[in-house]
């Protein structure tokens, strides 16, 4: 009886320590003791609703298109956030000698090759465009080296705070304790009983296109500077240009010989643009008379693919979307590259 009570009591530190530490957390994860939650789609695991579970499955190995000239190298640098992250975009999706890839929060350090063609992507979903382009992009410094900066860890007392912060310490004790099978299906029982009785979902989720899909709050939610539908004046438009021409002028000087944008639409522009007055943010800012950089432009072509350009529990894109973006991209080097060395 005293083992098992000491056993019980370990088993309690343990599980006190991970939920309030997201380092040991990460380390549980690491050794497949618990899943991330995410392994049905990032929507699913807000919403908990059996109709959007779609189990995670990796893509076929995409072989980018070949370019008439192959001499010359090329290095591809990728500012973006979580559509081009290493599990679903890297080096081998694009024809190019070198690869770097940085979030929009971390800094990125760079020595260029300059017998190299150095092309900056700038890769933004459409719900964070406004606040990425805010100002002009400031995350690239010159070195003696290339290599990406991580955001600086907070001080002690900084990591206490979050550490007992309620809500991220009730996301982690979630994680380690809730995420199996076995829980998760209760969670979906009570989501599906709560939808079909009272036709309430969870907040963090919005349900579209009559039911039928499931997006973010943050496209929708209209008071918003990430939603779809919240009003952006010319004169925002008419800032967030000029923030491009002025990060196109930096990146040049540093020695850069192309800059181009892409904006991934938000899933519910795709799925269901007339949810509210859609503002039309892609075409504004690909349209304008001053955008000084080449685009990357998935619109329309994803609003032809309907609900195949995105995953059912996910707000991110399908393989069969990914790889349309990809085309879209080496298309555009290839053209960059065969065109300057004609």
């Amino acid at each position: 009886m005293k083992f098992l009570k000491y056993t019980i009591l370990v088993l309690g530190c343990i599980i006190w320590a991970c939920g309030l530490n997201p380092t040991l957390l990460g380390m549980v994860g690491k050794y497949g003791l618990i899943r991330d939650g995410y392994q049905y789609g990032d929507l699913y695991r807000m919403a908990n609703l059996s109709a959007f579970k779609d189990p995670r499955k990796e893509c076929p190995d995409y072989t980018p298109p070949s370019r008439q000239n192959t001499s010359q190298k090329v290095h591809l640098y990728i500012i973006g956030d979580s559509f081009t992250e290493a599990q679903r975009v890297g080096k081998s999706d694009f024809n190019v000698a070198g690869y770097t890839y940085v979030k929009w929060s971390d800094m990125l350090h760079i020595k260029l090759d300059t017998s190299a063609t150095n092309i900056l992507l700038l890769e933004s979903v459409e719900r964070h465009f406004r606040q990425h382009l805010a100002t002009p992009v400031s995350l690239l410094l010159p070195d003696s080296a290339t290599f990406v900066q991580k955001v600086v860890d907070p001080k002690f007392m900084h990591k206490l705070d979050d550490a007992f912060n309620g809500k991220q310490a009730q996301d982690r004790f979630e994680a380690l304790l809730f995420q199996n099978e076995a829980f998760l299906k209760v969670k979906e029982w009570k989501a599906d009983f709560t939808y079909h009785l009272f036709h309430r979902v969870n907040t963090s989720v919005t349900l579209v296109d009559n039911d039928r899909s499931v997006v973010s709050y943050m496209d929708t939610d209209t008071p918003n500077v990430t939603s779809s539908f919240s009003k952006i004046r010319q004169s925002e438009l008419d800032s967030l240009v000029m923030n491009l021409q002025l990060t196109k002028d930096s990146a040049l000087a540093m020695g850069f010989d192309l800059v181009a944008l892409s904006i991934i639409p938000n899933k519910v522009s795709v799925v269901q643009p007339d949810y509210d007055a859609y503002n039309q943010l892609i075409e504004h800012i690909y349209q304008h008379p001053k955008l000084p950089v080449p685009y990357i432009d998935v619109l329309s072509d994803f609003r032809k693919m309907g609900t195949a350009s995105y995953l059912k529990g996910d707000s991110h894109w399908t393989c069969e979307g990914q790889n349309l973006w990809l085309n879209k991209v080496n298309t555009l080097i290839n053209s960059f590259v065969d065109q300057e060395n004609i």
